[in-house]
C-alpha cells in the first residue's frame, strides 16, 4: 500500500512548465524554507535541504496555506529519513570498524600483565603505557635525544643507558619480546669486540656497529609514529562517527533507530494521504477512501 502511493507521487503531477511557472516554483523554497531553521542541523547541509522543498513543491503544486503546510511536512520528514539512515549507519560503523582495535588493545594490555607481579619496586618503563598519546610522544623525545647522543659522538653506557631504562624499563626476565635495549646491548657488544675476533668472525667495526643501531632507533622512532597515526586516525573517526549516530534522538542503539523509522513512516503516510485528499476536493476529483497504514516492528 505504501509503495502505490508513493508512486502516485512520483506520477500524479508533471511540474510547471512555463519560464513563469518554474521561477514561481523556485520561490517556495525560499519563502517555505522558514522551517529549516528548526530541521537543519549545524552539520546538515541547507543548501541540499532547500533543494529537496524546490523538488517537492515542484512535484507537489500546493496551493493555499494548508497544502503548503502538509508539503512542507512532508519535506521535513524526508529529511529525518535520510538522516536516520546516515546515523543507523554510523551506529553499525561504530560497533563494527573499531572492534578489531579494540580488541588489539585490550589484548596488549593483557599481555602486558602476563608474568608480572607488580610491587613498588618494578619498573616496566614508559612502554607498558605506550597507548597513551602522551606517552608516546614522550618515548618519541627521548629516542629522538639518545639517536642524536650515539650519532655525535660513541656509546656512552652512563649516558645511553638510563635513557632506555625509562623507555623500556628494567631488564628483568618478564619482558614481552626484544626491543631497543637488546639492540644497544648487542651493538655495544660488538664495538667492544677486539680486532683480532672482529677479523676471525666478521664482526662489524665499531663505526659499523654505532651505524646499525642508529638505523634500529630510527626503526623503533618509525614503528611508534605509526602508531601515533593510527591512534590519531581512530580517535578522529570515532568522534566523526559518534556525533553521526547522535543525530538521532537518544535510545537503546538499533531499537531506537527502528522505532524512530516507524514513526517516520506513520508520518510521511499520514501526511501524504491528507495532501492528496485536499488537493482532490480542491480540484473536484473524487476523494479516495481515507488511508489507514499500520507498521510493526514484530
Amino acid at each position: 500500500m505504501k509503495s502505490s502511493v508513493q508512486n502516485g507521487l512520483a506520477n500524479k503531477a508533471t511540474g510547471p512548465r512555463t519560464e513563469q511557472g518554474k521561477q514561481r516554483a523556485s520561490r517556495n523554497s525560499t519563502k517555505h524554507g522558514i522551517f529549516s531553521e528548526l530541521i537543519v542541523l549545524k552539520d546538515e547541509s541547507r543548501t541540499e535541504y532547500d533543494r529537496l522543498v524546490a523538488r517537492l513543491w515542484e512535484a507537489l503544486q500546493p496551493e493555499g496555506a494548508l497544502e503548503e503546510f502538509l508539503a512542507q511536512k512532508l519535506a521535513t520528514n524526508i529529511w529525518r529519513q535520510r538522516r536516520l539512515l546516515l546515523a543507523e549507519s554510523a551506529e553499525i560503523r561504530r560497533n563494527m570498524e573499531f572492534a578489531e582495535w579494540d580488541q588489539r588493545n585490550r589484548d596488549q594490555k593483557e599481555a602486558e600483565q602476563i608474568g608480572n607481579v607488580p610491587t613498588e619496586e618494578d619498573d616496566h618503563g614508559l612502554i607498558r603505557k605506550i597507548h597513551n598519546p602522551d606517552v608516546l610522544e614522550r618515548c618519541l623525545e627521548l629516542l629522538a635525544d639518545l639517536r642524536k647522543q650515539v650519532e655525535d659522538g660513541d656509546f656512552n653506557q652512563d649516558r645511553d643507558l638510563p635513557i632506555l631504562e625509562i623507555i623500556y624499563g628494567d631488564r628483568d626476565g618478564n619482558r614481552l619480546r626484544e626491543d631497543l635495549y637488546d639492540s644497544y646491548e648487542s651493538w655495544l657488544e660488538t664495538s667492544q669486540c677486539s680486532k683480532e675476533e672482529r677479523e676471525c668472525e666478521g664482526y662489524a667495526s665499531p663505526a659499523q656497529s654505532r651505524k646499525n643501531f642508529l638505523h634500529d632507533i630510527d626503526e623503533e622512532i618509525r614503528r611508534f609514529k605509526r602508531d601515533q597515526r593510527e591512534h590519531s586516525s581512530v580517535q578522529t573517526a570515532r568522534s566523526q562517527l559518534e556525533i553521526m549516530s547522535r543525530n538521532v534522538p537518544d535510545g537503546p542503539g538499533l531499537d531506537r533507530l527502528l522505532r524512530y523509522e516507524a514513526n517516520l513512516d506513520r508520518s510521511f503516510d499520514r501526511t501524504l494521504s491528507q495532501l492528496e485528499r485536499l488537493q482532490r476536493m480542491r480540484l473536484g476529483q473524487p476523494v479516495l477512501p481515507k488511508l489507514e497504514v499500520r507498521h510493526s516492528l514484530a
